[in-house]
């Protein structure tokens, strides 16, 4: 017999155990210890309340993670981890699972639900296309080891100066529906930086420095980078972001991109002229919700008519 309920009523042994469970034979190795899981959903701002466990036949199989923000007016939902237990794979629990965080979502009024998928994990896309996700673009993780070679600046008209997370959200090109991990409400520890023609901001980039605790560099990851689409020197201004969130040159640390979207833009190429390599790549997925329940209500009323 199989049985939905609610993350929230697991204990933290039961959490961790079942999401180290689920995850086994994956793409790459997603284990963790408690306090690494805790920091997943305190940053990640995962509703346990509001994700759900299958339990069969008394035993924990599966689960999907859910986290829930409002974007420009709009409610939006993040699928932050759906996994089901070696033991219980191809029985149809994440497609029940993911059915009932449909209801969910219709009960907390969201607008879009939105998921990453490795893009290799074609069983987890087709049941998502299943239940009416549809790929609308795909990242991809990057990364570049050792000394890197700064990319050649194309004249001076852009500076780029540090700022702060609410200096670029001002920004009226300010993009925040990156994906999830890549938000703001998701970072910690977080720099800013904004290009700068003359006196106009023409651009921004949001990235993370680690260091030991002697203070030596280890690695640097880019979570954004923006550019006004109005502006008429978008490379020299791309050019200069990554130049400064990247530096410096010298030093073999590692420098990693998290879910940049793949596209025919300044970004993609550059980061491609200075050696950085894809080394993983999803698909980023989206399903309307109240639109779906809106369409499907007109039906029931024309039926009923």
């Amino acid at each position: 017999m199989l049985v939905i309920k609610r993350f929230s009523e697991l204990s933290f042994n039961e959490a961790i155990s079942l999401w180290n469970e689920s995850w086994k034979h994956y793409f790459s190795d997603m284990t963790m210890d408690l306090n690494r899981f805790l920091q997943k959903v305190t940053g990640e701002g995962i509703s346990l309340e509001n994700s759900v466990v299958a339990v069969y036949e008394g035993k924990l199989a599966g689960f999907v993670l859910n986290s829930f923000r409002t974007i420009n007016g709009k409610q939006y939902v993040w699928n932050g981890g759906t996994a089901v237990a070696p033991d219980f794979r191809g029985m149809g629990i994440g497609k029940k699972l993911i059915s009932v965080c449909l209801d969910i979502y219709e009960e907390q009024n969201v607008d879009i639900a939105r998921l990453e998928a490795i893009k290799e994990n074609e069983a987890a896309i087709k049941l998502y296309e299943k239940m009416g996700y549809q790929t609308f673009e795909e990242l991809a993780f990057m990364q570049h080891v050792g000394e890197i070679n700064e990319l050649k600046e194309q004249g001076s008209n852009v500076t780029v100066k540090q700022t702060d997370m609410q200096q670029v959200k001002s920004l009226p090109f300010f993009e925040p529906l990156t994906a999830w991990q890549t938000q703001f409400q998701s970072l910690k520890d977080f720099s800013c930086a904004i290009a700068w023609d003359d006196e106009k901001p023409v651009g921004y980039t949001v990235y993370k420095k680690g260091f030991k605790e002697t203070g030596e560099l280890t690695g640097i990851v880019l979570y954004q980078c923006g550019v006004n689409p109005e502006y008429h020197l978008k490379e020299e201004a791309t050019v200069n972001l990554i130049n400064f969130a990247f530096a410096p040159a010298e030093g073999a640390v590692r420098r990693l991109t998290m879910n940049v979207p793949k596209k025919d833009n300044a970004l993609n190429r550059l980061l491609n002229e200075a050696g950085f390599t894809k080394f993983v790549e999803q698909v980023h997925m989206e399903r309307p919700i109240k639109k779906e329940l809106e369409t499907q209500a007109s039906k029931t009323f024309s039926k009923i008519d």
